[in-house]
């Protein structure tokens, strides 16, 4: 017995399978854990934004560091999350850091990786601030707030963006290993 189908249907039911697995690994990402890397030095706000993720979804997983430099090593060597060494999936960072700024950190991951997402939560309300940020390569720049819109638009930006990187990589979860250098993929801006 012969295919009687006429080539435009089997086109039509090969994209819907490709529908259906791309389907399957949206749905996939959605649950994926995110390990989060939060370069702040107050100890206060690293301690809200912490809680607000683990209140707000079990997804996000954050680890606090004070410095830039500390923030450099823990993207290289990874956070601990689940009592296992995982690859930075988002990096959340203030403009003031004890030892330079949030632009100086986003140039250097940029350096490590040129795809790991990169938020600014921060008290510099200036438009120069916001500007520098973008112009090193950060993805998404937010004012300070302990209001809980806030934190639920930051948290939907970092499930956004690491959702996005996991498509361009063609992966679903969390990394087991540390990110190389050099790792490639888009990054999304933000205009909030």
């Amino acid at each position: 017995m012969t295919d009687q189908t006429p080539p435009s249907e089997t086109h039509a039911d090969t994209t819907a399978a490709t529908d259906r697995v791309e389907t399957t690994v949206s749905e996939e990402n959605r649950e994926a854990p995110i390990a989060v890397l939060q370069i702040e030095p107050d100890a206060r706000s690293a301690e809200l934004f912490e809680t607000f993720a683990e209140r707000i979804t079990d997804r996000v997983h954050v680890r606090s560091v004070k410095r830039l430099a500390d923030g450099v090593d823990a993207v290289e060597t990874g956070i601990e999350v689940g009592g296992e060494r995982v690859a930075v999936d988002c990096v959340v960072t203030e403009q003031r850091l004890p030892d330079g700024h949030g632009v100086d950190l986003t140039e250097r991951l940029r350096e490590v990786d040129p795809a790991l997402p990169v938020v600014f939560h921060s008290t510099c309300p200036s438009e120069e601030c916001e500007a520098a940020a973008f112009g090193a390569g950060a993805d998404a720049y937010f004012e300070k707030g302990s209001d809980r819109g806030r934190y639920d638009a930051i948290l939907d930006r970092i499930r956004a963006l690491a959702d996005a990187q996991r498509r361009e990589e063609g992966g679903t979860g969390t990394a087991a290993t540390p990110r190389t250098a050099g790792s490639t993929g888009e990054t999304l801006r933000s205009e909030e």
